[in-house]
């Protein structure tokens, strides 16, 4: 039977080799490449909706200046990435009918079937080849800002910030009477697991579109096993690509050891981007609006995730995640308190998550990389502006979840995910300190050091099998009394 494979890029990663990933130097060099990668993936947004348009119009909508002398190059780019985009789309709608559909297949086609769809979205998500060349000289800008004025924020936010549940909450406490229909693809064989996609219509009001998710079980295990659902970082493009590091690191090591992994796509990522707008786009663009519009969004996704696992048999559910992740995660475990029981987690693990997103805006050094630091002033936001929407940007003053269950990793360096803010929202929600872990590294060497180790994947599910062995109203944790790696 045929299997999907483990890529030979987290083999590498797991590697000695791999251990570059977590040093200094290297993480410069990723953070300096960035806005030349976001702005290859801006330029690709841009021919998604202009082809056949021309280049001017292209440059019109890739929010570059007009450039003449590039006509001819930037017709040749965009025929070939009308060649990328044909192949993209025609295998898309194979996948659909094979994988959601009534079509008959067997499952050596669908293996077969899905290594095509990830070839073909791969190329079509981050065609670097194509548009490399406009993103040299910062000539496309790495994203197309379109930030609201206080003014118009406030006024469009009045009563949210009034009463952050309205973003953060469900109605009332029959809401699990109403909730959308999760729906569940075909299976398709991982290495080791049997791997699916869920799809649900968002219970947000403010990101009307399909949830989606991508599901690893361990082969031929029953329904009752503990479940983690685990967000990944901003810009993630989530199974579109071939390798998807969480994909490994999480999904199929978790199932592999015996439990179940839920990786969701956050709002506007992955399978859920926006057409003219690449992976993770619009949480920027609109900044800080959309920052607390995609958190309320994933938060009452989750909720509708943590509901299904629970459906599905699992005796105890985790919520986790990486960098925004985590930032998803935090605020599930400081909202969840009035919702319907069947809806909260067991646990909360954050890694290489800020603490504070408001104060990120204005610390971070994405936000300069990224230029968000000038789109934000010049629609006239001061830090006394970002202070007034704390309430939705912000974990509240405490946490909903008891915190002898929630975890924390983060960077003792990380100037992306400011360590500060990190280290003091855990200390004011007195988050035990034998569940912290320091590490000593910047934000990516964080990330490397979760995809390379297993610290996190221990730690969370021996609190799992805890909760599953002694019941979910057990508030002790499993946790070791290491602090610092």
């Amino acid at each position: 039977m045929d299997r999907l494979d483990t890529s030979r890029v987290h083999r590498l990663l797991e590697s000695p080799v791999g251990g570059l990933f977590e040093t200094a130097p290297l993480e410069t060099l990723q953070l300096r490449r960035l806005p030349r990668q976001f702005a290859v993936r801006r330029a690709r947004a841009a021919a998604d909706v202009s082809l056949g348009a021309g280049p001017a119009a292209f440059l019109r909508e890739a929010d570059a200046p007009p450039a003449p002398h590039l006509h001819d190059r930037i017709e040749a780019a965009l025929a070939e990435f009308a060649e990328i985009r044909e192949r993209h789309e025609e295998v898309s709608e194979r996948w659909e009918a094979a994988f959601w559909r009534d079509e008959e297949t067997t499952p050596n086609e669908r293996v077969a079937l899905e290594r095509e769809r990830r070839r073909a979205d791969a190329a079509h998500a981050r065609p670097s080849s194509t548009f490399g060349f406009l993103a040299s000289d910062h000539f496309v800008p790495p994203v197309a800002f379109d930030v609201p004025s206080p003014d118009d924020a406030r006024e469009r936010w009045a009563h949210e910030l009034a009463e952050p549940e309205r973003l953060y909450g469900f109605a009332d406490s029959t809401v699990t009477e109403s909730l959308p229909r999760v729906s569940r693809s075909k299976t398709v064989l991982g290495p080791g697991t049997v791997e699916y996609r869920l799809r649900f219509e968002t219970p947000s009001l403010h990101v009307g579109d399909t949830a989606t998710a991508r599901v690893y079980e361990p082969d031929g295990a029953a329904d009752d096993i503990p479940t983690l659902v685990f967000f990944s970082g901003l810009g993630s493009y989530g199974d579109r690509l071939s390798y998807w590091p969480e994909e490994e690191a999480i999904g199929r090591r978790l199932a592999r050891d015996g439990y179940r992994a839920v990786l969701p796509d956050a709002p506007w990522h992955g399978r859920r981007e926006p057409l003219g707008q690449f992976s993770g786009e619009p949480y920027l663009a609109r900044m800080p609006v959309s920052a607390f519009e995609l958190l309320g969004a994933a938060v009452q996704e989750t909720g509708v995730l943590v509901d299904w696992a629970r459906t599905e048999g699992a005796p105890a559910v985790a919520v986790g995640g990486l960098s925004l992740g985590g930032s998803i995660a935090f605020a599930v475990a400081g909202r969840c308190g009035e919702w319907p029981e069947p809806m909260r987690p067991d646990l909360v693990g954050t890694v290489a998550a800020p603490g504070s997103l408001m104060q990120t805006l204005s610390e971070s050094k994405l936000v300069s990389l990224l230029d968000l630091d000038d789109a934000l002033s010049a629609a006239g936001w001061t830090d006394e502006d970002l202070n007034e929407f704390a309430p939705l940007l912000d974990p509240p003053a405490e946490p909903d979840l008891a915190p002898e269950r929630i975890f924390c990793w983060y960077g003792s360096h990380d100037d992306v995910a400011p360590t500060e803010t990190t280290a003091t929202l855990v200390r004011q929600w007195d988050v035990p300190r034998r569940n912290v872990r320091t590490w000593d590294r910047g934000h990516l060497g964080t990330a490397a050091r979760l995809y390379r180790g297993d610290e996190f994947q221990r730690t969370l599910t021996a609190a799992l099998d805890r909760l599953a062995a002694t019941g979910r109203d057990d508030d002790e944790s499993d946790a070791t009394a290491e602090t610092t790696t």
